[in-house]
């Protein structure tokens, strides 16, 4: 009785046999390996984005939008926007990947700096 592989084997080296290999697309030319983990490769051409990523967009879209707020309105922005930003900015901080990824907390005093890291 043939095994699986053996019937495997055999199959292709008819299929070799009969030239199914001579006119390959790319036969000669290097190989396109894509960069990382195959799992992240297939998450991008997914455009599927982690939740964290996901969290880091929105917190940068908050952070930008209160910058924008200051510089129009020119009067004072309540803490409450800080604490909502910081809120996120602490979830995020718990779901990267890597801490070297992690963020610091946003001020009325530092919102412009910070938001230049978040960029």
């Amino acid at each position: 009785m043939m095994n699986s592989r053996d019937w495997m084997d055999e199959a292709f080296a008819n299929y070799e046999k009969q030239g199914g290999l001579k006119e390959l697309s790319g036969k000669g030319k290097p190989l396109d390996v894509p960069s990382g983990d195959a799992l992240s490769g297939v998450l991008k051409e997914a455009n599927y984005l982690p939740a964290w990523l996901e969290l880091q967009h929105a917190i940068r879209n908050q952070i930008r939008a209160l910058v924008q707020q200051i510089d129009q309105d020119k009067q004072e922005i309540g803490e409450d926007k800080f604490e909502q930003i910081n809120r996120n900015i602490r979830k995020y901080n718990q779901m990267v990947p890597n801490p070297l990824l992690q963020k610091g907390f946003v001020s009325k005093e530092h919102i412009k700096d910070q938001l230049a890291r978040w960029e």
